[in-house]
């Protein structure tokens, strides 16, 4: 993890594709570390999280290239890692398992659905409204005495279908699904970081199971 943490905070002040082309071999080397470290999540969350049997490491971590063409910033590269897995890869839909690696203690481990489309939001919006009570008993046991946050980016007025005074509208009005804590480089350092990620994941096991079967559910309707 330290030669990881060390490659991006390099590339963060050395953004250029000249800078990055001279470190190749050293990119290819830190990439292998984090296929290595996706490996060994796929391995443990499937011990609590069903997962397809042939899942490539390769098809959950983030490439490492920006998407410039409509953003101001013009930097090529990323300057962090990121790892999702879930039933279907990654930017699938699927509610996921994430961890963001970034140097300046940046780093978070989450899970849920981020920026979910319409229809999908829609049939989870159902699901609170039908088992609100379930989900926030779900979301109340992971927040107590430890530092998870929900991501609350919400709309402002009652969603449509929904009154002001619906219940659980607070939930209802999130715009993702997602829980989160924040992780220190120190952390991220520590002998056992790996296992700690994994009991921390095992934790979020039943909001992500939550999500994924009130999916599954409207698919088999």
């Amino acid at each position: 993890m330290k030669q990881i943490l060390a490659f991006l905070e390099a590339l963060e002040v050395n953004n250029t594709r000249e800078w990055f082309h001279g470190h190749q071999e050293e990119y290819a080397v830190i990439r292998k570390q984090v296929l290595a470290l996706a490996q060994k999540l796929i391995d443990e969350i499937s011990n609590f999280f069903e997962l397809p049997y042939d899942m490539k490491p390769g098809n959950c971590i983030f490439r490492i290239n920006r998407d410039t063409r409509f953003s101001k910033d013009k930097t090529p590269y990323k300057t962090n890692f990121g790892i999702e897995i879930s039933q279907s890869g990654k930017r699938q839909g699927a509610p996921c398992f994430y961890l963001h690696i970034q140097p300046g203690n940046n780093s978070f481990i989450a899970g849920g659905l981020y920026m979910p489309e319409s229809k999908v939001t829609e049939i989870i919006r159902a699901g609170i409204a039908e088992e609100g009570k379930k989900f926030q008993k779900i979301i109340d046991k992971i927040f107590a005495g430890d530092m998870f946050y929900l991501y609350d980016e919400a709309v402002k007025t009652a969603p449509r279908g929904y009154k002001k005074d619906s219940p659980h509208i607070e939930l209802l009005k999130l715009k993702h699904r997602i829980v989160e804590k924040s992780l220190k480089d120190s952390e991220l350092l520590s002998k056992d970081f790996e296992k700690k990620i994994v009991t921390n994941f095992e934790k979020i096991e039943p909001f992500v199971s939550w999500l994924q079967d009130v999916l599954v559910k409207e698919i088999l309707r």
